[in-house]
């Protein structure tokens, strides 16, 4: 799921994006993506998912689970924004886990830490990942957003994602959500 509260700009917040590297996320990165991932949802999803559910989110139980620096042709490729030595979003593409658009790509995950919303760093990121899959040479992209995420729908329909008209449900803790695809060019 690739939704989150990703750069709707409040009034006042300082465009950081300028001051942002973005780079491949390695092994020694794990923890501290970990630790952001988690504090992305706990703040974009309160309210859509169980609160329960989101303050029990490890981010040691994360970490474990990415395969930074890995290569094949099935891996996730996860890109990370940085300023100076502090990660401030990640973004992870791979080949589409859809049956029925398997030559496509998928944006896997977008998230940046709740402190630089609005700051350009999903932008930057989004634009980044869109240039990975563009080099791969997949058809389209597609992503995966909370149907409730308002916020981050308007991020990709800015970006020029669409909905497609494909739904499915996700169950997570005990609040089953329903989740809509999007799709756009890589380009």
């Amino acid at each position: 799921m690739t939704d989150g509260s990703i750069d709707d700009e409040p009034p006042g917040r300082v465009n950081t994006a300028t001051m942002t590297k973005v780079r491949k996320a390695v092994p020694a990165d794990a923890d501290e993506v970990a630790r952001l991932h988690v504090r992305s949802w706990q703040s974009a999803y309160r309210g859509l998912l169980g609160s329960e559910y989101l303050d029990g989110l490890r981010p040691e139980v994360w970490a474990a689970r990415y395969t930074f620096g890995r290569v094949g042709l099935r891996m996730p490729s996860t890109l990370v924004a940085v300023d100076g030595a502090a990660i401030r979003g990640l973004v992870t593409t791979g080949l589409a886990r859809a049956d029925d658009i398997p030559s496509f790509g998928e944006l896997m995950a977008i998230y940046v830490d709740p402190a630089y919303t609005g700051t350009g760093v999903g932008r930057l990121l989004i634009t980044a990942a869109r240039e990975r899959l563009r080099l791969v040479g997949v058809p389209g992209v597609l992503l995966w957003v909370l149907d409730g995420n308002v916020g981050a729908r308007r991020f990709y329909e800015r970006d020029g994602w669409s909905f497609d008209g494909t739904r499915r449900t996700a169950i997570f803790g005990d609040t089953p959500v329903q989740l809509m695809r999007y799709r756009c060019a890589p380009v």
